[in-house]
C-alpha cells in the first residue's frame, strides 16, 4: 500500500516534471444508479507534482492513517482539480499561484457554517471556532448538521452546502479526539440523494494507535456546482470533536484571506 500522495502518483504515472495529460471525462455513479460525466480539463503534469509536494508536506505531522487515506485517493484528488480546473482553466500552482490559479487546503473548521449558530434577524451567518460542538440532552436521538450551506447564500438552516464553479470538496474520512466521544453514525445527502447509513464507531476504531479515525465506505467528492449535506446522530450529551479528513480545493484568488472560505 502506497503511503504517500507522491508514491501513488508516481505508481501511476502521473508525478512527472514535463508534459500534458490531455482532457478526459470522468464517470461517477449516484447512489440510485445515475451515471454523472465530468470533463477533466488538460493539465501540465508538473502541477500534479506541485499538489503532491505540497500535499505530502501538510501531512507530514498527521497521523500515518490520515496519510495513508490520501496517498489512497491520490487519483480522485486529481481527478477532481482537474474537474475544477475545466473553470478555472489556470492549473494547479498551489502556495505560489494567483488570481485563477488553483490552491488547495486541508479542511478547517472556520471554512465552514456553525450549525448551532441560532438564525438572527437578517440571516447573518456564523462560521465555526471550532469542532468542539456541546452536544445536550436535546440533541440526543434526532437528526443534527454537520456540515451545512452558509445561511445567508441558502436562506435556510439545513440546506446543502453548495460549491462554486470554480471550487470543489474531497472528504475521505472522519477524526475524533474526543475524551467521550458522542456520535455514532453520519449520512450524506450528495446532490438531494441520501447515502447509506456510515457507522461511527470511534471507540473501537483504531485502539492502538491512539487517534480515533474511520474512512469513509466511499470517498465523497463534491464537484463545482454540486452540493452536499452531512447529518450525523448524537447518543450521548458531552464535548465532542468530530472532524472531517479532507481538503478544499479553490481558485487563489479566494484561498488568501485568514477568515476566509
Amino acid at each position: 500500500m502506497q503511503t504517500s500522495v507522491i508514491e501513488s502518483l508516481q505508481a501511476a504515472g502521473l508525478y512527472k516534471e514535463t508534459g500534458r495529460i490531455e482532457e478526459q471525462m470522468l464517470k461517477t455513479i449516484l447512489p440510485n444508479g445515475e451515471v454523472r460525466e465530468h470533463k477533466m480539463a488538460e493539465i501540465n503534469y508538473f502541477d500534479l507534482k506541485i499538489f503532491a509536494d505540497e500535499i505530502d508536506i501538510a501531512l507530514k505531522l498527521q497521523n500515518p492513517l490520515v496519510q495513508a487515506l490520501f496517498a489512497k485517493n491520490a487519483i480522485g484528488l486529481v481527478n477532481l482539480i482537474r474537474v475544477i480546473n475545466c473553470s478555472s482553466a489556470s492549473g494547479f500552482k498551489g502556495s505560489v499561484s494567483s488570481g485563477r490559479q488553483l490552491d488547495a487546503i486541508l479542511i478547517r473548521a472556520e471554512q465552514l457554517q456553525d450549525p448551532d449558530t441560532a438564525i438572527v434577524a437578517g440571516g447573518i451567518p456564523g462560521r465555526r471556532a471550532s469542532w468542539i460542538r456541546t452536544i445536550g440532552a436535546g440533541d440526543i436521538g434526532v437528526v443534527s448538521n454537520f456540515i451545512e450551506g452558509d445561511w445567508a447564500i441558502a436562506s435556510a438552516h439545513g440546506s446543502a452546502l453548495p460549491m462554486a464553479d470554480e471550487e470543489g470538496i474531497a472528504l475521505l474520512g472522519f477524526a475524533n479526539p474526543a475524551a467521550a466521544v458522542c456520535v455514532d453514525t453520519l449520512q450524506i445527502n450528495y446532490l438531494s440523494q441520501l447515502y447509506n447509513i456510515q457507522n461511527l464507531d470511534f471507540e473501537m476504531a483504531n485502539p492502538f494507535i491512539g487517534d480515533s479515525i474511520i474512512e469513509l465506505k466511499q470517498p465523497l467528492f463534491l464537484f463545482p456546482k454540486e452540493s452536499g449535506l452531512l447529518t450525523v446522530h448524537y447518543y450521548r450529551v458531552g464535548q465532542d470533536e468530530l472532524r472531517p479528513i479532507g481538503l478544499w480545493v479553490k481558485m487563489a484568488s479566494n484561498l488568501r484571506l485568514m477568515v476566509s472560505d
